[in-house]
């Protein structure tokens, strides 16, 4: 008994030391000097798909040279019908209906739009076959507009607030 706590001691002890040596060898390494001068943000104009909603973010595309930003779709300030999501998986290459797929020479790339119906809603589907992309088309729904923006005063509330929204619990005696 009394040699396991020596052993355990000892382990300890050589822990301990090469951790002090392994602290007073270690160097912090240095950060990458700033640039000068700053980059430049390859574009000047940002929609609403940069997805710039605060003002940090505001900030920071500005410092990098970009002049004219649209407001974030979250900020309902896009009334129309505007492509809610861009993606890659295209329903016309899984339909084999995609001009890529056909045979023989294409003249044109183009693809007529497609819809898709969701009881009464329709989002039309655009296709961009160059960069083999689907655009989902729609219009902010009538209760996200009257919702308060994301962040705002209105919208945030404590967790604290938050239980006392609750319904008490009587407890029987």
């Amino acid at each position: 008994m009394l040699l396991n706590r020596q052993l355990n001691q000892l382990r300890r002890d050589a822990i301990e030391k090469l951790t002090e040596r392994r602290l007073q060898q270690y160097q912090r390494g240095t950060r990458k000097a700033v640039s000068s001068p700053a980059p430049v943000y390859p574009d000047t104009h940002l929609s609403f798909l940069a997805n710039v909603y605060n003002h940090k973010a505001r900030e920071f595309y500005h410092r990098y040279g970009v002049q004219l930003i649209d407001a974030a779709y979250e900020a309902h300030e896009e009334k129309g019908e505007v492509p809610v999501m861009i993606t890659k998986h295209c329903l016309r290459f899984a339909f084999n209906l995609c001009p890529k797929q056909a045979k023989g020479s294409i003249k044109s790339w183009k693809a007529t739009p497609m819809q898709l119906i969701h009881g009464d809603e329709a989002l039309t589907l655009k296709f961009d076959c160059r960069p083999c992309e689907m655009h989902v088309i729609g219009k902010m729904k009538n209760h996200i507009v009257k919702m308060p923006l994301p962040g705002s005063i209105v919208a945030s509330i404590s967790p604290e607030d938050l239980l006392k929204t609750l319904p008490v619990k009587n407890k029987a005696s």
